[in-house]
């Protein structure tokens, strides 16, 4: 036999002892530890639909087994379908009620899906509970950060055109704010949604009207819509402004004589700028309003002589993941505990 069927016959052999440790996790005898094993290494790895297949057929083994039930229901939560992730949790703690883990993790899904439609984002569970959390999970658990997914707080279905109009904006001798928060707005929209984003230059005029006036003059919105051919109307009113906020402060400095750490007082200047956006969705079809968002953003610059558009795209930037959330969907991570066998 020559040297080169010889490294074959080596190859094939090495290959048949991999499949081999693989096969009782994937063969249909495999027992409900193995299933269980092998699912969560795919959901630490992210693949969370194999993950769920092998559970669920551990769970034709054993269908009260509140650990498959736990994992399974954070599976369906990674897979975006809270709603059966909390029947699943039901189902596990009616099936372990003395697993503090379960019902640990049936809170954080709770609190995180409860309010996964608020501006401020989810409520976690406070600083004490989760450090008590990771000291009761014990070996037969593996803590996962789960990336779940969440829509738009905004139903937009049949949404296909979206025009960014004009913005009510206070006269600034910093920056056109009216022009820069349209295309701001829309540069966001356009990079981030699958939505056809209605390039209008200028954009169109809204009424000069407060905003609650604004909210209910479905009639303009609605003509609007049928004029251009939007589906949803992005405006509202734009505020950004400076303020001097020079002063006195504590520092620390080093002396070079002594090599000491010495505090003293000196005064530094700096400059606080503040962006305000209250915008309104309206639908084109109707003129009716959809949604309203208020966002505020402050921050303070060094020196006196700071960029205004600098500065006005660093706090809008701060804001574009609240902008985007209401029409676009985004994941938010939060922890589990997956039961490893």
């Amino acid at each position: 036999m020559t040297i080169r069927h010889r490294r074959w016959r080596l190859f094939l052999a090495a290959g048949v002892v991999v499949i081999g440790s693989c096969l009782p996790a994937l063969a249909g005898g495999a027992t409900v530890d193995e299933l269980l094993r092998f699912g969560t290494e795919m959901a630490r790895g992210g693949n969370w639909r194999e993950a769920k297949f092998r559970w669920e057929q551990a769970l034709r083994q054993d269908p009260a087994d509140p650990r498959l039930l736990n994992n399974l229901a954070i599976a369906e939560e990674a897979l975006g379908a809270p709603d059966r992730a909390g029947e699943l949790y039901k189902r596990a703690l009616a099936a372990g009620t003395r697993d503090s883990r379960i019902h640990d993790n049936a809170m954080r899904s709770s609190l995180f899906w409860g309010r996964s439609s608020d501006a401020e984002g989810p409520a976690v569970p406070p600083a004490e509970a989760s450090v008590e959390w990771r000291k009761k999970r014990g070996r037969d658990v593996v803590e996962v950060a789960v990336s779940l997914p969440l829509p738009p707080r905004l139903k937009l279905d049949g949404v296909k055109t979206v025009l960014v109009a004009s913005f009510l904006g206070n006269d600034s001798d910093l920056v056109d704010v009216n022009r820069e928060v349209v295309r701001f707005l829309r540069n966001e929209f356009r990079k981030h949604t699958a939505f056809t984003i209605q390039n209008i230059t200028p954009p169109p005029a809204v009424p000069e009207q407060t905003l609650e006036d604004m909210a209910k003059n479905a009639e303009f919105f609605q003509w609007l819509g049928h004029e251009h051919g939007s589906d949803v109307i992005v405006t509202g009113a734009v505020r950004f402004t400076k303020r001097d906020a020079s002063g006195f402060e504590d520092v620390d400095i080093v002396s070079e004589s002594t090599g000491q750490k010495v505090r003293q007082t000196r005064f530094v200047e700096q400059e606080e700028f503040t962006f305000e956006l209250d915008a309104l969705y309206f639908r084109g079809a109707d003129g009716s309003l959809l949604f309203r968002d208020r966002l505020r953003r402050q921050a303070i610059f060094r020196g006196k002589a700071n960029d205004p558009i600098s500065a006005f795209y660093e706090l809008g930037n701060s804001i574009a993941s609240d902008v985007l959330s209401v029409v676009a969907s985004r994941t938010r991570t939060d922890q589990r505990l997956l039961f490893k066998g």
